[in-house]
């Protein structure tokens, strides 16, 4: 009888459970977390903040007792992994003791990153990543303690608590020590047009300001000293400075890894019988051929089933693997596809604007490298997959499909003739 073991349970846990008791409805499957709720998406953390949720909508599966029921788990809550011995697929927990398993996922996320800067544990200073985490602040919103608010980081998470703080009519002020928002995202020109959108909504933007400390005033506000010696001060400050693999666990075991765990297209490790899928390890990225993480939900949750159903013995792989980073918040859209690190000033730049669209890319010879888009949320699935298609293929044009849906959409034949002309299915 096969004996899964998977170590974390988020989207991609989840999603491995189900499919490998799909594939094998006898296996035993024991799932482990250092926490006793059930599979949420952290994204949704900040729409539960500003109250566009409840509670309840933060976990897409439904209640862990019924998933644990479901699909026939035994779920072992607040007992986190420490350790792991691959070669003899065996876990190993904190008071020393081990479990051997025929297969093994690590599906352990990330959390949010808070350095070793002075004045991170001071009271009022918090970070936003999981459902505790909003429970926290809509408690601190709802009773009126927040009067002004700083948010350190134009991060995907940073823009989304700048957009809860505006729903409960927070003063609040954004910055960053890149030299623009989304700097690993963005163009500049879209990045600029982006700050200049949001200040126009109220909320001051200041960017090359690298946080040196925090220090709590005598009137007791925060205030956050920047290593050029600027200061800003508020009632709460947000960290949200990116996250960090939760992979500390593995050190030493001889999972071969950069910043997360390196999988193939079977999410399977350099171990027989180990997987990794999710926020927590990196896939191959078929734009660049090396591999990459890329945190999103849609990704984690198809890797988890990937590596479900290979655990469970059925020859399943990853594919389609770009990166994508999507902001949308105070009615506005920006996405980015692609790499924006690859892009050279010598390459051919494409810019359009209208009353509905800004639109930004970059290619050369060999293809299409990044597109910016700000407007054009009911398209970017659209657009991604003819990005994937021309990088897969880039003689293979669009099909007509897609070039009637952008045209409806009131994409200019300029876009579509860049994103791979008229061609006939």
């Amino acid at each position: 009888m096969n004996k899964i073991a998977i170590v974390g349970f988020g989207g991609a846990g989840y999603n491995a459970a189900k499919e490998a008791r799909s594939v094998d409805p006898e296996a035993i499957i024991d799932v482990y977390s250092d926490t006793n709720i059930g599979p949420y998406n952290p994204m949704l953390t900040t729409y539960y903040v500003k109250g566009a949720i409840p509670y309840e909508a933060l976990f897409p599966f439904g209640p862990l007792e019924e998933i644990a029921k479901e699909l026939n788990l035994h779920f072992h809550g607040n007992q986190p992994v420490t350790g792991l011995e691959p070669s003899e697929k065996a876990l190993i927990f904190a008071d020393g003791s081990r479990k051997q398993y025929d297969n093994i996922l690590i599906s352990t996320g990330a959390s949010a990153v808070m350095p070793p800067i002075p004045g991170l544990d001071l009271p009022g200073v918090f970070k936003m990543r999981t459902a505790a985490d909003a429970v926290a602040l809509k408690k601190m919103l709802e009773a009126g303690k927040v009067g002004s608010c700083l948010v350190i980081g134009a991060s995907w998470v940073g823009i989304k608590v700048v957009e809860d703080m505006v729903a409960y009519r927070v003063p609040c002020t954004l910055v960053d020590g890149a030299k623009w928002m989304f700097y690993v995202a963005a163009f500049e020109k879209t990045a600029k047009r982006a700050q200049q959108d949001l200040e126009a909504k109220g909320v001051p933007v200041y960017c090359e300001q690298m946080l040196d400390h925090i220090e709590r005033e005598e009137n007791g506000q925060l205030t956050a000293v920047m290593q050029n010696g600027r200061r800003f001060s508020a009632d709460t400050v947000a960290v949200c400075i990116g996250v960090r693999m939760n992979v500390g666990f593995l050190k030493g075991s001889g999972i071969e890894m950069n910043r997360g765990v390196l999988v193939d297209k079977t999410m399977r490790t350099n171990y027989e019988g180990i997987y990794a899928a999710g926020d927590c390890c990196e896939a191959l990225d078929i734009q660049s051929g090396t591999h990459r993480n890329i945190g999103v939900w849609f990704n984690a949750n198809k890797q988890g089933q990937v590596a479900g159903a290979n655990m469970a013995g059925r020859h399943m792989e990853f594919d389609a693997n770009v990166l994508v980073n999507l902001a949308h918040y105070l009615d506005y859209d920006f996405i980015s596809i692609g790499d924006i690190s690859a892009c050279k000033p010598e390459d051919e730049v494409y810019e359009y604007e209208d009353h509905k669209y800004y639109i930004r890319a970059v290619k050369n010879s060999e293809g299409i490298k990044c597109i910016n888009m700000i407007g054009s949320a009911g398209s970017n699935g659209v657009v991604k997959n003819a990005f994937i298609k021309a990088i897969e293929s880039k003689h293979a044009g669009l099909d007509i499909k897609t070039i009637c849906f952008l045209r409806e959409k009131g994409f200019p034949d300029s876009f579509i003739d860049y994103l791979g002309g008229t061609s006939i299915d």
